[in-house]
């Protein structure tokens, strides 16, 4: 593989993290709702802020365009970078370009030059690009997510099993080892953002920390 191919999976790569990085949810919510989600709320310029705190219509809109961001990265890229025979990862080149493109997109999303360099927390474009492996990861994923919700009360074991589970059955499923490369790459990129750091990191990964389910699902600063 010669540096113009490797120029082009960089670019592939990039041009992944800046669709992740287009602030859906916040400009929506200027738009629709004249107000800043990073003011209100949890603060998340994110889908679930946006659905709660402006508009339950343009909220699950603005959730759909985020999991476009992370499903259409990894589809196109799987379809249009160059053919390649070359094995990495167990898995075609191809394949290894889009997975690290759908963990850019994610990135992008969540460190978004946009806002400077804030973000969501990832889950839509996560649920995205994830849903782009296979269909049945989007169900894995959200059984990974209840479990971790109705076991620990806590939404950062929740995500952890969610991410986990999903790359794991991407990687049954495919038979690509990339996807539990990309298990380690998404906990990296979206476990910090569901760290509060005005508390203590025994106190944000605490077993059972929420008092119910409804305070998981409400919007609020953890």
């Amino acid at each position: 593989m010669g540096p113009v191919e490797i120029l082009k999976d960089i670019l592939f790569i990039v041009c992944g993290f800046i669709i992740g990085s287009i602030p859906f949810c916040y400009i929506l919510g200027r738009f629709v709702g004249k107000k800043r989600l990073t003011e209100i709320g949890d603060k998340n310029p994110g889908g679930w802020n946006l659905v709660f705190n402006v508009s339950k219509f343009w909220g699950f809109i603005g959730i759909l365009l985020d999991m476009a961001k992370g499903y259409l990265t990894y589809y196109l890229v799987l379809r249009f970078a160059y053919e390649s025979s070359e094995i990495i990862l167990g898995t075609n080149h191809n394949m290894l370009i889009a997975v690290l493109a759908g963990c850019a997109a994610v990135a992008g999303h969540n460190y978004s030059p946009f806002l400077n360099w804030n973000g969501g927390k990832g889950l839509a474009a996560w649920g995205g690009f994830m849903t782009a492996g296979s269909w049945y990861a989007f169900f894995v994923g959200a059984l990974g997510l209840l479990a971790g919700l109705f076991v620990a009360l806590n939404m950062i074991w929740a995500v952890t099993l969610g991410i986990i589970s999903t790359g794991i059955f991407l990687w049954l499923y495919t038979g690509a080892y990339v996807f539990l490369l990309s298990t380690i790459i998404l906990l990296i990129i979206m476990i910090p953002r569901q760290i509060n750091h005005e508390l203590s990191l025994g106190k944000n990964f605490q077993f059972r920390k929420e008092s119910s389910l409804g305070d998981l699902f409400k919007p609020k600063i953890r």
